[in-house]
């Protein structure tokens, strides 16, 4: 418990939360009042009421780191985004890393990200002892703001420094993927109010519906609230509800920046067992779906792994391009480039290799680029810059798609929360209602009516 104590603790330091015991009091005192209020409208005795205020008291820190975290990620989202932005169009007339990072920092206020801006640009002013001095420097906003679009605008600008040539198409290439991300996490965010009003709006007339009874009881002069049953099943419903709640606030307040390296690690694990299910019944079944599965994380991440080799195509032919991309490719895609790469390196002419990469699934857009890859290779490949640049932009719009149904399954569970208090809501009415009948007959049974 105390462990568990420290960790939401430091997760509410990492959230900008400053502990101030005025505002922690209040916090605590407008809980009470509500849960005053809630346990009064339902009826509840002294020890149900008791046994409500705790759980509020209990569940309060949660909801504060909520709440904290889904300031901290958005705030996070759009710094990100502005910063993209502002790095993009200040290197387009610059073309120096450390003159866009001191022109963009001045654009923000005190705070995380010019705190980090500034920490980078000082790596890159005041490092002598390191060759990639710029690259660490650079890594230093990656690490605090993961992002992959962010990562290959770095490296896309200190490739340009390095190397010069003209950079308007990339440049206008990296401000379209940019602009995709954040009109899909500003839908998303739209999204998330939306069912989390959803599941409120579940709850509250979930407890309306279930007060019907006991306004309908004092209609008839019995007590049915004050029942040993009546109250067990109020404050059981009442703590069920308060947790829905707190599960649905808890899983919308994720972030908004990077894919979890654990999740990125399933997938690849899903992409070694495709090759080893056999014929069986079972295993054809397992195998179509690890398919699917792998098949729309493919579509998302191959993009990226594009844009990084027509950065690198800048200045190498295709086969040193692709040998290049490998290291900072997403990890999906690590094993089938290495097959790649591998075949290439047998045999440079291998035409097969081309067409065989990533051939197990279903994506016309890899089989498209591929084959332009392999004609670019021959010499055949006509105008390099504007076909590479024509098949990302429908790439990028293929990410964006895959994206976004990922967006759409991750709010697939809110609807089991938003049916959740209406079942807790309906097993209440059931109880609730038998008890008044039973209590209608014991009173006709006396004569008391």
């Amino acid at each position: 418990m105390a462990r568990e104590g420290n960790r939401l603790s430091d997760e509410l330091k990492e959230y900008g939360y400053v502990f101030s015991v005025k505002r922690t009091l209040v916090q605590y005192a407008l809980m009470c009042l509500g849960m005053f209020f809630l346990g009064r409208f339902f009826g509840l005795l002294l020890i149900p009421q008791l046994i409500l205020f705790g759980a509020g008291m209990a569940l309060l820190p949660f909801l504060v780191r909520n709440a904290y975290r889904n300031r901290y990620y958005q705030q996070k989202f759009s710094d990100l985004n502005v910063y993209m932005e502002q790095f993009l169009y200040s290197f387009l007339k610059t073309r120096k890393v450390l003159t866009t990072l001191e022109d963009t920092a001045e654009l923000f206020e005190a705070g995380e990200m010019k705190e980090t801006i500034e920490e980078a640009r000082d790596h890159i002013l005041y490092t002598y002892n390191e060759m990639d001095f710029q690259e660490k420097g650079l890594s230093i906003i990656e690490k605090k703001y993961p992002y992959p679009v962010l990562s290959m605008m770095h490296r896309f600008a200190l490739r340009t420094e390095e190397i010069g040539g003209e950079c308007k198409e990339s440049v206008e290439l990296l401000l379209s993927a940019r602009r995709m991300w954040a009109d899909r996490i500003f839908t998303l965010q739209q999204e998330k109010k939306v069912k989390r009003r959803e599941v409120v709006m579940s709850i509250v007339t979930s407890l309306l519906l279930c007060s019907v009874i006991y306004y309908m009881a004092g209609k008839m002069h019995l007590d049915v609230a004050t029942h040993p049953l009546a109250q067990t099943m109020t404050i059981v419903v009442l703590i069920l509800d308060l947790l829905i709640y707190y599960r649905a606030d808890r899983k919308l307040t994720a972030g908004y920046l990077a894919t979890k390296e654990k999740e990125e690690q399933t997938f690849v694990k899903q992409y070694r067992r495709i090759k080893q299910y056999g014929n069986s019944p079972l295993d054809r079944i397992g195998k179509q779906v690890a398919i699917r599965s792998v098949t729309r994380e493919l579509k998302a991440k191959f993009p990226e792994w594009l844009m990084q080799l027509s950065l690198f195509m800048q200045s190498e032919n295709v086969a040193v391009a692709i040998f290049k991309s490998y290291e900072t490719a997403p990890e999906i895609l690590k094993e089938p480039l290495s097959e790649l790469i591998g075949r290439i390196k047998m045999n440079p002419g291998d035409r097969r290799a081309y067409m065989d990469f990533l051939s197990d699934f279903t994506l016309p857009e890899v089989k498209s680029t591929m084959k332009m890859l392999l004609a670019i290779a021959e010499g055949n490949g006509g105008d390099e810059r504007s076909q590479i640049a024509d098949i990302i932009r429908r790439n990028q719009k293929m990410q964006d798609e895959a994206n976004r149904q990922k967006d759409k399954d991750s709010l697939a569970g809110m609807y089991a929360l938003f049916l959740a208090p209406q079942l807790t809501g309906g097993l209440k009415l059931v109880v609730d209602m038998i008890l008044l009948f039973i209590v209608y007959l014991g009173q006709m049974g006396t004569g008391t009516m």
